[in-house]
């Protein structure tokens, strides 16, 4: 009985492996050409995974405090679309700010009717202004981030903008394999055992580690070598630790919302990967942390 346990799980281990694998193989080359296009269909393919991120994130509020998800999954998908028309953030934001300022009093006026006196309106209206934040407000960064290299005259070619937006994901990606690598092998120390168990002190010290390796070898070879825009090793050292740590960050947040929703999974939508939240729950916060950062280094 237990050898065909065993064998029922490494066959579970396997078939989950080859979807995984199965999927990259498909949605890596998509992703990449999405980037290097650009423009609306940037913004549009963004404004599909916010809206999708949306319905997952309101999903786990089921059983808690239920935020307006038609609301929020609405406003998601329009901040994206925003940033494809004002591709940089000081155009954005005007229009951007307005938009949650809209929806924040749309939300306060629907809650009268929808959460109370049986719910709780005010919580109900936080958390879906945080879901449209969260979502559709830190994507709309893939489309600024993209649009940078022009924006600070660095450089004028599509193959720019999408080497500097692929730069955070990648170093996102390398950190976290460096991560699950060492942390299964070496990790004994948990980091915190009440939001993940499977988190260890050595992963998060390894993750780190793989993504400084991984942001000074795209420097090398793509920044400087094919988008010609070179930073300094001190600057990908610095900019690659601060992703590696709001990236790691992004994925504990992730995990205390699955948690407080009792599920594994944000969705089942993506074969072996879970939810979009599951995969971007990264990236939600490197990519913004990353465009920051940038733009007060072109701009000094």
């Amino acid at each position: 009985m237990l050898v065909r346990k065993f064998q029922d799980k490494e066959d579970t281990l396997k078939g989950d492996l080859l979807r995984r694998i199965s999927v990259s193989l498909v949605g890596i080359p998509i992703m990449v050409l999405v980037i290097y296009v650009g423009g609306w269909l940037l913004g549009a393919f963004m404004a599909l995974v916010a809206a999708l991120a949306a319905y997952e994130y309101f999903l786990l509020r089921k059983n808690t405090t239920k935020g307006l998800s038609g609301l929020g999954v609405t406003l998601s998908a329009a901040l994206p679309l925003i940033a494809m028309l004002y591709p940089t953030y000081n155009e954005f934001v005007q229009l951007g700010f307005g938009l949650v300022l809209f929806g924040s009093v749309t939300s306060l006026i629907m809650v009268m009717w929808r959460r109370w006196p049986e719910g709780s309106p005010i919580e109900s209206a936080a958390v879906t202004m945080m879901g449209v934040l969260y979502t559709g407000g830190t994507l709309s960064f893939w489309v600024f981030l993209r649009a940078l290299p022009e924006e600070a005259m660095v450089a004028d070619s599509a193959l720019a903008g999408t080497a500097l937006l692929l730069f955070p994901i990648w170093v996102t990606w390398v950190g976290d394999c460096f991560a699950y690598v060492l942390g299964s092998r070496w990790g004994k120390k948990k980091l915190i055992v009440t939001v993940s168990p499977n988190k260890t002190v050595v992963g998060a010290v390894g993750g780190v580690a793989g993504s400084v390796l991984g942001g000074l070898a795209y420097n090398h070879c793509l920044l400087g070598e094919m988008a010609e825009i070179s930073l300094s090793g001190e600057m990908v050292v610095l900019v690659s630790i601060l992703i590696a740590v709001v990236g790691q960050l992004g994925d504990l947040s992730e995990s205390v919302m699955k948690r407080q929703g009792g599920v594994k999974d944000s969705s089942n939508l993506i074969p072996g990967h879970g939810g979009v939240l599951d995969r971007m729950d990264s990236l939600f916060f490197t990519v913004p942390t990353t465009y920051f950062i940038l733009l007060h280094l072109f701009y000094g």
